[in-house]
């Protein structure tokens, strides 16, 4: 009868690891919301920026863009991800980790690739390639082919969770493409549905591809207002309030749709069954097709660097680029993996905290780039805080308050596979928070790994928060390349591409080798 009362002295644990944890999220999150509203409301003339119809043509144009883009990526991802899920073909592992590499990437980067391979002089160009290339068309296709793995891989995810007698009873009542059309794809809904919200709100934040490809959208008028001739942050902050609408209507749709749904949906993923569809040769086809789409501008890439000499001359225009690069995505995605154990925790299990907090993350993860990068440099770039505004620790800032909902969803969703009675016995014998929680990380010890490898993989990527807000001297690479593109070597450009390509992948590789089955297992 003594044993459970050992807890008691130690709830401090929990109070301060959760206290610390929320702490990290609301400083990273609140305070850019407070400033940018801050910002709008005590702006002099908030409504000039719309009096125009230019203001609302960029932004209706930039939302039917994003939605063509989703529309697409579903249309597309969701059967390729059920495809991949539930068939069996040869070299199928290896053509869904091409198919997804691009994903890894910042959409600017494969879409130099896509200009030196069809642009007026690339390798497969000509002046109509180039003309489709450069239009609202070409935009629409480079994005939806870097988004695309996004939905194909949480649709497969969701897939392999669905209930096995479900699936089978429909197998056998109507065969396998039903049973992908009215059991599988159900199922996996909430994780389609999360998917569909990612791309639109990636596609909707991109800035280096329409830039690049002379196409006006929304988020380019924002970021002109913080940077430039054209430096206004009052009027960037009041460009800012019509997706602050858009952003309350994704996290309802979000919330409503997908949630903690979509974490138990996407905690299921590992399951092993037998193929729903026989093989086809197709199959194999399509697959290669997939893989084929997202490795071409990366093979693009190096290529060009390699033609045109632009590895051999990249040392003298990188400088500390690299070395930024991985300073703050590995601080901002180790920030992120401990708050998201905490969290994750907290939300498996349905606590107050995590329930609370969860929202509010995905809310700043569905923000646009433009709403946070405002927010952040109203918030930190004053004399107290220019410790930190003028060094890395405003990447890491940025980083963690835009990508930490994925650290803590990644850990949410395994820990919520584990049965609620392993964390029921741990506290009948009187176990504290610590010993709970390092219990469930050692039922689910790939999750932090998944976590921290999601995190980084996301702030190496990031290019429309960085290039608002890097320090001088502090530029990552990503911003490098972005600002280099207009006046650098091509080869030179390509080479550090390139090499951003080879430093994603090489994390990414280090963190499937972590969360591979192991052999038996």
């Amino acid at each position: 009868m003594g044993r459970p009362l050992i807890a008691a002295p130690r709830r401090w644990q929990a109070q301060v690891f959760v206290t610390g944890a929320a702490a990290v999220v609301l400083v990273a999150v609140v305070p850019p919301l407070v400033a940018t509203f801050g910002q709008i409301t005590d702006a002099k003339d908030m409504f000039a920026p719309f009096a125009t119809g230019q203001t609302w043509g960029l932004l209706l144009r930039s939302l039917a863009l994003s939605g063509v883009v989703t529309v697409l990526a579903l249309g597309v991802g969701v059967p390729l991800g059920i495809l991949f899920a539930r068939a069996q073909f040869p070299f199928q592992g290896i053509l869904l980790a091409a198919h997804l590499s691009v994903f890894f990437l910042s959409p600017f980067l494969p879409t130099l690739g896509w200009f030196h391979l069809f642009g007026r002089e690339g390798y497969l160009g000509g002046p109509a390639s180039a003309q489709i290339l450069f239009s609202e068309l070409g935009c629409v296709l480079a994005l939806t082919g870097c988004f695309l793995p996004a939905v194909t891989a949480l649709t497969a995810i969701g897939a392999r969770g669905v209930d096995a007698s479900l699936e089978e009873a429909a197998r056998i009542a109507g065969g396998p493409w039903r049973a992908a059309a009215f059991v599988v794809a159900p199922s996996a809904a909430p994780a389609i549905v999360l998917a569909g919200v990612i791309v639109f709100v990636l596609a909707f934040s991109e800035l280096g591809t329409p830039m690049f490809l002379r196409v006006d959208v929304y988020p380019a008028l924002v970021f002109s207002r913080l940077g430039g001739m054209d430096f206004a942050p009052g009027e960037a902050a009041a460009l800012a309030l019509p997706l602050v609408a858009l952003t309350a209507a994704l996290a309802w749709f979000e919330q409503r749709l997908a949630g903690r749904r979509a974490i138990a949906a996407l905690g299921g993923g590992l399951r092993a069954r037998a193929p729903l569809f026989a093989f086809r040769p197709w199959m194999l086809g399509v697959g290669l097709v997939a893989a084929i789409v997202s490795i071409a501008p990366i093979a693009t890439l190096l290529f060009h660097g390699a033609l045109n000499g632009g590895f051999a001359e990249a040392p003298r225009w990188i400088g500390d680029a690299p070395v930024n690069t991985l300073l703050a995505s590995s601080l901002a995605a180790a920030l992120m993996t401990a708050v998201g154990v905490v969290l994750g925790f907290s939300l498996a299990h349905g606590h107050a905290t995590g329930r609370w907090l969860d929202p509010m993350a995905a809310l700043a993860f569905i923000l646009p780039a433009a709403i946070l990068g405002v927010g952040i440099a109203f918030a930190w770039n004053h004399a107290a805080t220019n410790w930190l505004y003028s060094s890395v620790g405003i990447l890491v800032v940025a980083y963690v308050a835009r990508y930490s909902v994925l650290a803590t969803r990644t850990i949410a969703a395994a820990m919520a596979q584990l049965p609620r009675s392993l964390d029921d016995a741990a506290r009948t014998i009187g176990a504290g928070y610590l010993a709970r929680l390092w219990l469930h990380l050692g039922m689910a010890p790939r999750s932090m790994f998944g976590a921290f490898a999601l995190a980084l993989v996301f702030s190496l990527r990031d290019l429309e928060t960085a290039v608002l807000l890097y320090p001088p001297g502090g530029e990552p690479l990503t911003a490098r390349i972005f600002t280099l593109e207009a006046n650098g070597p091509p080869g030179v450009v390509s080479a550090l591409a390139g090499l951003h390509v080879l430093i994603t992948f090489a994390a990414a590789s280090v963190g499937w080798l972590l969360l591979r089955p192991r052999s038996g297992a």
